[in-house]
């Protein structure tokens, strides 16, 4: 089934406000920007339009500052009703006139409707005070029915709010009347909107105020010049002479083709219908490329995510190589760990005593045990200390590179560091996992020497000696260690190995030792997981804006955008 017009409209406006950018790329500022210009187009101008195409057509009399649009209202309804003077900015917030018998239109939200109204006698003082982000609304019987004139703020004022006010304005228009001076015609920023008017379609009338006595022809000329060049030759130009204002007010025959211009279309329901449409669907394709804009920097947005994601995931994987490869290849057991395991074992000729076999292993280990309760204690803590260690550094690496990227990610800017940053120090992390992962260790040795033999070689030489050991056979690997370190701890590990292969047999200590790193490597894993999942909470959701991209295909596609 075929959508209507509104009903497109309703969905590009539901759509748009569905989504939000928050990653700064390079097109977000601009896209956040369109988006909320789109936004407001649809709800002052474009859905209004579409459900009350009867309704009065709104002309919006803007231009540069100090150009008389004031004087020009004025002038047009015969009295004052908009404050002039020298003072800029003079017109604060802007005054709607429109016909008594139009009130119903104006007196609603239908459009503007960020603009608070408030309605005002005819003779109300037009010095009045100003009311930032509302709406002057007043009935006039000079106003032709059918037509509501905005005397809008200027395009070029210095207070930011009245230039925005005065494009807000501008974009809700079915008609433009610009006006400028013969002084100013030329200025920079009136004519970017005014080649945004001639690229929208939108009708525009065009006022050269204060013209020098004899320049009439020259100036005019050369502004016809400038507007053919912008794709506005058809505009018709109102040339006023500077002369001398009466009661603040020009002679009423200055004005008076504008006058007739809109009684016209006061009188004409089919040439207001006609500027209407030319309107809306200038704004409509506006509000189209607006929505692309956004589409482009969500686009860019999703790639950004990813990108962060993958720094994390890369962060992340390196870690865990780094203390796979710390934990198996003999750096950990250099030092203490070496000097502390020779006591245990005996620093006599490690090959002599595997040769004489097991018993004479255990008795020797049994001797040197004979009197001490807990004679593994120094290894475990020389073992506990330098996995302490390693855990500690990968642990507090990781923090580091994701405090790094919360301040350069462009995913991650704009989260609070509080919120990426974990509370709890890498050293107590690391303490944490190394004591926990002991305690599975000896439970694993536990559970291995249920038997009857292996228990009874584990009584006599000590469950925490096995385990030990078994440390001894997983860190043994020599690959990180260098000089005399290599062939001692080499003996060392095939003594540790020896002894726990007389107790388990030879497959089960390689089957405990797989499993007790994998169980190490797991758990350090785990950790540094949890030390990025913050920076990984902190990136904004991707947006699912598919809804978006066939909101655009839609109206494109009903507006015919991009067909010509």
């Amino acid at each position: 089934m075929e959508r209507s017009p509104l009903h497109s409209a309703r969905e590009m406006r539901d759509a748009l406000a569905d989504v939000s950018i928050n990653v700064e790329t390079p097109s977000a500022r601009r896209a956040r920007s369109e988006q909320a210009r789109a936004l407001r187009r649809l709800d002052d101008h474009v859905i209004p339009r579409l459900e009350h195409a009867q309704a009065p057509i709104l002309c919006v009399i803007g231009g540069s500052t100090g150009a008389g649009k004031s004087t020009l209202v004025n002038t047009m309804v015969g009295y004052a009703v908009s404050a002039s003077s020298a003072v800029r900015p003079t017109t604060r917030d802007p005054l709607l006139l429109h016909n008594p018998s139009d009130a119903m239109w104006f007196d609603s939200n239908r459009i503007l409707t960020s603009l608070t109204r408030r309605r005002e006698e005819a003779d109300a003082d037009p010095e009045r005070e100003s009311h930032p982000h509302s709406l002057r609304v007043r009935a006039l019987e000079a106003i032709p029915h059918g037509v509501g004139v905005i005397d809008a703020p200027d395009l070029d004022s210095v207070v930011d709010d009245n230039r925005a006010l005065a494009r807000q304005l501008l974009d809700a228009a079915d008609l433009w009347i610009f006006v400028t001076t013969a002084a100013r015609y030329a200025d920079a920023v009136p004519w970017q909107v005014l080649e945004e008017a001639g690229s929208r379609g939108i009708e525009t009338v065009i006022v050269l105020n204060r013209i020098p006595p004899g320049a009439t022809q020259e100036v005019a000329a050369d502004l016809n010049a400038l507007l053919s060049e912008r794709g506005l030759g058809n505009a018709p130009v109102l040339a006023i002479d500077e002369q001398a204002l009466e009661d603040g007010l020009l002679p009423r025959d200055a004005v008076q083709p504008l006058v007739d211009r809109l009684h016209a279309l006061g009188a004409d329901a089919e040439r207001r219908s006609e500027l209407a449409q030319q309107a809306i669907r200038g704004s409509v394709r506006e509000v189209i490329e607006s929505a692309g804009a956004v589409s482009q920097a969500l686009d860019e947005e999703r790639a950004a995510v990813e990108a962060t994601v993958e720094r994390i995931d890369r962060i992340g994987e390196a870690a865990g190589r780094r203390v796979r490869q710390g934990t198996a290849d003999g750096t950990l057991l250099r030092g203490e760990v070496l000097a502390r395991w020779q006591e245990v074992v005996g620093a006599a000729d490690f090959t002599r005593i595997l040769s004489r076999g097991i018993s004479r292993l255990r008795d020797r280990i049994s001797a040197f045990f004979r009197g001490r309760p807990t004679p593994s204690e120094p290894v475990e803590d020389a073992i506990e200390a330098g996995l302490t260690s390693l855990l500690a550094d990968e642990f507090a690496d990781v923090s580091d590179q994701v405090a790094e990227l919360s301040r350069t990610d462009p995913a991650l800017v704009g989260a609070s560091p509080s919120s990426i940053m974990t509370a709890l120090d890498p050293s107590e992390r690391a303490q944490r996992v190394a004591n926990q992962w002991q305690r599975e260790l000896l439970a694993m040795v536990r559970s291995e020497g249920q038997s009857k033999r292996a228990g009874a070689q584990m009584m006599a030489i000590g469950v925490n000696v096995v385990g030990v050991a078994l440390m001894i056979v997983i860190f043994a690997s020599t690959g990180g260690l260098t000089g005399a370190e290599v062939g001692v701890a080499g003996a060392t590990a095939a003594v540790a190995h020896k002894l726990l292969e007389a107790i388990f047999g030879d497959q089960a200590v390689r089957d405990m030792a797989k499993k007790a790193h994998r169980n190490l490597v797991e758990a350090a894993d785990q950790e540094i997981a949890q030390i990025l999942q913050p920076a990984r909470d902190a990136l904004p959701e991707a947006g699912d804006y598919a809804r978006l991209t066939e909101a655009i295909a839609q109206a494109s596609q009903q507006w015919s955008v991009g067909a010509e």
